[in-house]
């Protein structure tokens, strides 16, 4: 496997690669942080940390290298010593940018080559940064990083791999309609959890609510950024408190200075200070508590393709806490709530729908948590968690051919 990010701390990529493991011998390259070790075992996976960037600045001159002719510098110059020092017979290439450097190097050595689409890449690309003040990085993403010459790229570069992975039914169905590739080529293996992820969440009240113990708490776990939807549910909040003015809406995870300079005058402009908080990123072992601690977890993503073409591992995570779910109506969070009857929806991008779902749910909350105790029971002991999926990863590989 080829990623260019962390191990182990990519979860997709670090539980694909430990189920794998149980079966197969797995090599990742990735990168090293300061401290990291350049070599290490971890659950029967080997990890490679060849690619040092030496600073931030680094990093972004190779992203701006890497866009003008597709070929990771750093990856280009580890591979194919890996490839031939351990006898690799297929190549597993986490996420666009790095397809066309895996690609060269299975085709120079004749390799499986494997194609993992975390996202719609192309199209998170128009989301991303549409909040970010700078000049400068909105002309280098504008010059580098622009939606059509990605998005052929992708067209291009996919009939090119043995196997497509991708993360959603979405997603499959967008890849089939853009190149008329077989359906058969392309797995799907979602980003749902392990079940011991659910042995996590321990009966106590976390020190992050300890001064609102009292409240009705919202909670959204994750990333920043114009996708996630957080918008909607701060303005959402000025129709909440006219009928439940007990309620908290937290919102927790790493955010740039841009995004929060974008929320907090949103926050002042609804007029919701005393109700919304941001809070910075916690320790996982405090993101589990929150989940639990929380009244209602919220996965509030607005509708665009990179959000109608994946899912977050945290709609699964939010199952296993066994506490009431709202999402948005983003297709394959819909799909999945609603199929399974495990939480409620609401209308993508529309605060006063976020708002009446809240309301329904604090009304009627024991026929929420019936909702919440049917997705934990799925999660836990039916089709929606790791264990699953992984059967279908497995079954990939057993029937590969070298």
């Amino acid at each position: 496997m080829i990623v260019d990010g962390y191990y182990p701390a990519d979860i997709r990529v670090r539980k694909e690669a430990e189920s794998l493991a149980l079966k197969h011998n797995i090599f990742i390259l990735c990168c090293r942080k300061a401290n990291d070790k350049e070599f290490e075992i971890i659950k029967n996976v080997t990890v490679l940390r060849k690619i040092y960037y030496k600073s931030f600045r680094e990093k972004g001159l190779i992203d701006m290298r890497l866009a003008i002719n597709f070929i990771h510098p750093k990856f280009k110059r580890s591979l194919p010593k890996i490839i031939q020092e351990h006898k690799i017979d297929v190549l597993h290439v986490h996420d666009l940018p790095l397809a066309k450097t895996g690609y060269m190097f299975a085709e120079k050595f004749n390799l499986v080559s494997i194609l993992d689409l975390h996202e719609n890449y192309a199209a998170a690309l128009l989301t991303w940064f549409s909040w970010r003040k700078s000049l400068i990085i909105r002309l280098k993403n504008k010059l580098f990083f622009n939606y059509q010459r990605w998005q052929n790229y992708e067209n291009r570069i996919i009939k090119k791999y043995d196997k497509i992975i991708a993360v959603v039914e979405e997603m499959k169905e967008r890849i089939v309609a853009d190149t008329v590739i077989d359906a058969q080529k392309i797995t799907v293996i979602t980003n749902s959890e392990k079940k011991e992820f659910a042995h996590k969440f321990i009966a106590q009240k976390d020190s992050l609510f300890k001064e609102n113990i009292d409240k009705f708490i919202i909670s959204y776990v994750g990333g920043f950024g114009p996708h996630r939807g957080l918008q909607t549910a701060i303005k959402g909040m000025q129709y909440i408190v006219k009928e439940q003015p007990n309620v908290l809406l937290a919102l927790i995870g790493p955010v740039n200075k841009d995004v929060k300079d974008y929320l907090e005058n949103l926050i002042d402009k609804v007029g919701v200070r005393k109700n919304v908080v941001i809070y910075r990123s916690q320790p996982f072992e405090e993101v589990v508590q929150i989940m639990k601690n929380s009244a209602i977890n919220i996965i509030p993503h607005i509708s665009n393709p990179h959000t109608e073409s994946t899912i977050p591992h945290k709609l699964y995570q939010i199952l296993l806490s066994n506490k009431p779910l709202l999402v948005s109506d983003c297709l394959p969070l819909k799909r999945v709530v609603k199929a399974n009857k495990i939480g409620s929806v609401f209308k993508a991008g529309n605060a006063k729908s976020f708002a009446d779902a809240v309301l329904d749910i604090n009304r009627n909350y024991k026929k929420a948590i019936q909702k919440a105790e049917k997705g934990y029971e799925l999660a836990y002991k039916g089709n929606l968690n790791w264990e699953f999926t992984a059967k279908k990863l497995l079954h990939l590989y057993d029937n590969l051919s070298s």
